[in-house]
């Protein structure tokens, strides 16, 4: 198990040997405990660093886990700490990922460490008999996908983003588009964010030059495909969320409350408009930070309604791809790329007419037939196999499922949980990576070839 600490622990060390305590120096402002009750006299010693805030851009991650012990040893009281922290972050978690929240699954301490990828203390004080700290907890996606129905747990679960959002805090004031130009209040409400539990990890970018080149206000309220996907690619990011709000040139008045004009765009060519209202209330920087806060929410909420999954233990499915042109298993991986139940994709053979694979998913076909047709795909119990043309060779291997491109806007009927505000772009934003053209299949490709193992399709989201 990865461990990182933000600062160096030299006080633990100094406990155990001499059973005093070495007060560590640390950054400005770093506060010094009082002495634990009925516990040693010496104080307790701060370590911490303001150079490495804790990253809310990963959903497993939890941050800032408190914990407060008491004991006889040093090295005791902060395992124990430890264990806490991760049991504390574990039902955090649960209620992060599980629609409506609840108790988790009764797991012991060992199981939970089985779930937990690593850990970094953020802040520490430490006596010889008093542990004070808060922990962050990052835990590995896969095996916690597998214990979240164990033992009574949840049958559903939200898949969070493979990759964190851009957020783009974008002002408009006397008929000017504001991202870049200027360090408005709604810009720094948002770069003092704190890592709240967020299903939707959100960037704020750096606001350099390249941000500035890579995208302007303009592009962003205009939702320009080509600049989103240019200022997605460069922060790794699965999409982009616009923050847009009218201001007064002297600022946000509290007592008329706040508006704000919320789009998340996918690479896949997806959006979601929502309107946050703000309550009046609080001085100018309190309203601020609320609006923050209630668009935080509002993401969350929506990312619930479209990504919730069924738990349970991965299963494998041999399914036949029917293809007509070169383009349709191209424009199947992109699909099938977006679905959170899938969690593999395996490209068993191709031919000229069809694929085969073996897709990996969570949760009864029924539900996988769901998941699917949001994303346009039509999944359904195959018919036996045919020759597609004289002569031409049947498949290798029988499948007893069918996957076919559905036309884009069909499938979402069918899902049944689909929100309305959830449309296709009219322009997709470019992704990272290109895609093979459009081009039917001619007589330039060996009719009646056998089918060739193209390899293994990269993980939608491997941890």
């Amino acid at each position: 198990m990865l461990h990182r600490r933000r600062a160096p622990l030299l006080a633990g060390l100094a406990a155990m040997s001499t059973a005093l305590v070495l007060t560590m120096t640390g950054p400005a402002g770093a506060q010094t405990g009082s002495p634990p009750p009925a516990a040693a006299s010496a104080p307790l010693s701060a370590a911490s660093s303001s150079a490495a805030t804790p990253s809310s851009a990963d959903a497993f991650a939890v941050t800032g886990v408190k914990v407060d012990i008491n004991g006889s040893n040093p090295t005791t009281v902060r395992d124990q700490a430890i264990r806490e922290a991760q049991a504390k972050a574990w039902a955090e978690l649960y209620r992060r990922l599980v629609p409506g929240g609840g108790n988790p699954p009764r797991l012991s301490d060992n199981e939970i460490a089985k779930l937990v990828q690593g850990f970094e203390i953020d802040e520490e004080k430490v006596s010889a008999s008093r542990y004070v700290g808060a922990i962050t907890v990052r835990f590995r996606p896969n095996a916690v996908r597998d214990a979240l129905g164990q033992s009574g747990g949840a049958a559903q679960y939200v898949e969070p983003p493979a990759r964190p959002f851009v957020i783009l805090p974008v002002t408009q004031t006397d008929g000017r588009t504001i991202l870049w130009q200027d360090r408005t209040p709604w810009r720094a409400a948002w770069e003092a964010r704190q890592p709240a539990a967020s299903l939707v990890p959100l960037v704020v970018p750096d606001g350099e030059l390249s941000d500035a080149q890579a995208i302007s206000g303009e592009d962003a309220v205009a939702g320009n495909a080509d600049a989103l996907a240019r200022i997605a690619q460069a922060y790794k990011a699965g999409g982009v969320v616009v923050a847009r709000t009218d201001l007064p040139v002297n600022g946000p008045d509290p007592a008329r409350g706040l508006t704000v004009d919320v789009t998340r765009y996918g690479l896949d060519g997806t959006r979601d408009n929502q309107t946050v209202q703000v309550k009046s209330g609080g001085t100018a920087d309190e309203l601020l930070n609320r609006a923050v806060a209630s668009v935080g929410t509002q993401l969350d909420d929506s990312w619930r309604r479209e990504h919730t999954t069924a738990t349970g233990p991965e299963q494998n499915t041999l399914v036949r791809v029917p293809l007509t042109a070169v383009n349709d298993w191209v424009e199947t991986r992109k699909r099938l790329s977006g679905v959170n139940a899938v969690t593999r994709t395996n490209l068993m053979s191709i031919s000229r007419s069809e694929a085969l694979i073996t897709l990996t998913y969570r949760g009864a076909p029924e539900q996988l037939a769901q998941a699917l047709a949001r994303q346009d795909l039509g999944f359904a119990q195959a018919t036996p196999a045919t020759a597609g043309y004289p002569g031409a060779p049947l498949p290798v291997q029988s499948a007893d499922w069918q996957l076919t491109l559905l036309p884009r806007g069909s499938g979402a009927a069918s899902a049944g949980a689909v929100p309305g505000s959830a449309t296709p772009m009219a322009t997709p934003m470019a992704a990272p990576t290109s895609l093979a053209p459009s081009a039917p299949i001619d007589g330039t490709t060996t009719m009646g070839a056998p089918p060739r193992n193209l390899g293994t399709l990269p993980a939608k989201s491997a941890p």
